[in-house]
């Protein structure tokens, strides 16, 4: 049996792993898995990552439960999903999976046999997951400026508008959780930024949370009504200062808490003239972006 010494830098301590054994087991990606085992003592395993050309697959069946379960393989991240079908199943699968294609980026329809249906999903590993969170943020300032205009004029051509780009939206928030997902199963990826890529799933949450509040807004029918656009300002001001704080911009907190609640005070007072639900939903929105803010 041959020791070794363990060697404490700052606050980490070290052990040298036989070099014969590295180069044989360990190879390139130099990853191991650590396991302490019952008596105490830790095994060290080379963790084997899979090669850029072999796809992660999954088969699923026909059942009621598909496009839930096509969209469970999606965020768990699976390229390739196949679906095995028959005869009296093969249409209802086919208006499925083009649901799920209308509802996540990236997935599209490879293969179609007797008794299979393959999918797969060709989005990329890297995504720039800050530039998804911005235009998510971005469509729901949007969404959110037509909302206010849709109560001042009771145009309900812009309300259409505004249930498309809550498409765009879910869209966005199924990619990122995707795409956050794999990467925090990733032994590869820096545990320095698996922390934040947990806060940054709480944020994609909250924004598609807003979406659907904007939605549920206008599919409850409109009420034409007075609006305050300062207040839009305001809220609209604070939601892309929240955003950038939390994807790490250099923003003092303590400004942008001042600027919650100067914006509590002006919807507080605004509840007057803003219709009842409109208000309620503006209320709910802020409530959102303060959950953020409390993140960062």
């Amino acid at each position: 049996m041959e020791t070794r010494r363990i060697v404490r830098i700052g606050s980490s301590f070290y052990v040298a792993l036989p070099k014969t054994w590295v180069q044989e087991r360990v190879g390139g990606n130099g990853i191991v898995a650590l396991t302490v085992e019952e008596d105490g003592s830790l095994k060290i395993t080379p963790f084997s990552i899979r090669k850029q050309d072999e796809k992660k697959q999954v088969s699923l069946l026909c059942s009621k439960d598909l496009f839930r379960n096509i969209v469970s393989a999606y965020l768990r991240g699976f390229e390739v999903i196949e679906i095995t079908v028959n005869p009296e199943c093969r249409d209802d699968v086919l208006r499925t999976v083009e649901r799920a294609r209308q509802l996540l980026l990236g997935l599209e329809l490879v293969g179609e046999e007797p008794g299979l249906v393959v999918l797969q999903s060709f989005t990329r590993p890297d995504y720039d997951l800050d530039s998804l969170v911005q235009r998510m943020s971005s469509t729901t300032l949007s969404m959110l400026n037509l909302s206010f205009r849709v109560v001042e004029t009771g145009d309900l051509s812009l309300a259409e508008k505004i249930l498309y780009m809550d498409d765009i939206v879910d869209r966005l928030y199924f990619l990122a959780v995707r795409i956050i997902r794999s990467r925090i199963s990733d032994p590869s990826y820096p545990s320095s930024e698996k922390v934040k890529l947990v806060d940054t799933r709480v944020v994609v949450r909250n924004l598609e949370n807003l979406g659907d509040l904007l939605e549920e807004f206008i599919r409850a029918g409109v009420v034409k009504g007075r609006v305050d656009w300062e207040l839009y300002d305001r809220l609209a001001s604070f939601q892309k200062r929240v955003v950038a704080l939390a994807l790490g911009e250099s923003i003092v907190r303590e400004n942008i808490y001042e600027e919650y609640l100067t914006l509590e005070d002006k919807l507080a007072r605004a509840r007057v003239i803003l219709p009842p639900r409109f208000y309620e939903t503006l209320e709910d929105m802020k409530s959102l972006l303060k959950d953020i803010l409390d993140l960062s």
